[in-house]
């Protein structure tokens, strides 16, 4: 069936500026054709449906790069801190998760990338969503969470430690269907030994994870904020690197010279909803990161790096991560390509995803306000659809 979608302007994320009165046809779930500037519309009885969003701006559906589906920092439900979520059954987490998948929707998110579960919960949830089961956005899992004994994100399930151990993990999530694999390098501020800089991994342990990815043409994406770890992350060859907050301006140059991603994740640290029951020295940590990200990121953008961005744990606070990009230096139209254009290359999902163009899938929401006058537009969520069908 041929969908015909009129707007009042488009946005197609291309990087060209918005189109007024644009308009595009959809069928099977897949955009077929896009109406340049300036190109009147196809009469609407030329189609066998019609979506009449003239009174709105409407462009592609955001990409959350990094999230985890069964851990929130803004459950008003049964508020607990991070730790405390992280040892709950799965089952508990499968059911939070269906709720925050739905929290991402109305926040007009139609792909987020799963950084990292226990049990395969992302990898399920992301069958179930695809097969109309759950409703959510389009869910990239990377399958169990991969860290050593003493690192970020341990809770006695998933422990993979020495070269042979890392190895086993990673096929055990290839295995089970993980489109990429997410290891723990660093400490963060929760949790992991050491603190931020501190590598709880050596350089074999995260060469052999990258091998495995690659043998599958896969990818790996570190959670690592600075230090010796995230030397041994790009020199290891891992694609990704989550959060990165404490690089050096020596490590910046490193990573632009080969080409990696770099995953922001401002909401823990700066969204009023962010990390919250903290001891001193969490607290402390906090305060580090803080201090150094901003300054970080704004070298990042000034210096044309690779990025996207993910809320990791605040779900639907995307339109915070935009407003925070900003203040680092990137214009609306940037901020915006960041979390649509460039987040689909850094998913490597980018032949489906993340403009309105022939071929791609027919992800787009619609929004009541221009989020190129103001970033805080992104909030005016009107309608969602994720391969041409309706979810909000």
């Amino acid at each position: 069936m041929k969908t015909l979608v009129k707007t009042k302007y488009l946005l197609d994320c291309t990087g060209t500026a918005p189109i007024p009165g644009g308009w595009f046809v959809f069928s099977d779930g897949v955009v077929r054709a896009v109406g340049r500037p300036g190109e009147p519309a196809p009469p609407v009885e030329s189609a066998d449906a019609f979506l009449d969003f003239s009174d709105s701006f409407v462009m592609p559906g955001l990409i959350d790069s990094h999230i985890h589906l069964g851990l929130s920092h803004t459950d008003t439900i049964k508020p607990m801190p991070v730790n405390a979520q992280m040892a709950q059954p799965p089952q508990v987490k499968i059911c939070k998760a269906a709720l925050y998948l739905r929290q991402h929707l109305r926040a007009g998110v139609t792909t987020v990338r799963g950084m990292g579960e226990e049990h395969f919960i992302d990898i399920y949830m992301a069958r179930a969503v695809a097969e109309g089961y759950i409703d959510g956005p389009r869910i990239i899992p990377s399958g169990n969470i991969i860290t050593a004994t003493h690192g970020q994100g341990q809770i006695g399930l998933s422990v993979a430690d020495g070269v042979e151990g890392v190895r086993r993990a990673c096929r055990e999530n290839l295995a089970q269907g993980a489109d990429f694999l997410k290891i723990f390098v660093t400490g963060g501020v929760v949790s992991g030994k050491g603190g931020p800089c501190a590598s709880t991994y050596t350089p074999a342990e995260i060469r052999v994870a990258a091998e495995e990815a690659a043998a599958l043409d896969k990818y790996v994406a570190a959670h690592v904020h600075g230090g010796p770890g995230l030397d041994m992350c790009v020199d290891a060859g891992v694609r990704s690197l989550e959060h990165a907050s404490m690089a050096t301006d020596a490590q910046i140059e490193k990573i632009l010279r080969a080409g990696c991603w770099v995953t922001g994740t401002f909401s823990p640290a700066f969204h009023p909803q962010g990390v919250h029951s903290l001891s001193a020295e969490q607290q402390d940590r906090l305060l580090k990161i803080r201090d150094q990200f901003m300054e970080t990121f704004s070298k990042l953008v000034a210096l044309g790096a690779n990025l996207s961005f993910g809320t990791d744990g605040v779900h639907g606070a995307l339109a915070f991560e935009a407003l925070t990009i900003a203040q680092c230096g990137a214009d609306n139209m940037r901020a915006i390509l960041y979390l649509t254009r460039e987040a689909a290359k850094a998913c490597r999902r980018e032949e489906e995803i993340g403009v309105v163009a022939p071929g791609k899938y027919a992800d787009f929401i619609a929004l009541a306000e221009n989020p190129l006058d103001n970033l805080e537009n992104l909030t005016t969520v009107r309608s969602v659809y994720i391969g041409g069908t309706a979810k909000i």
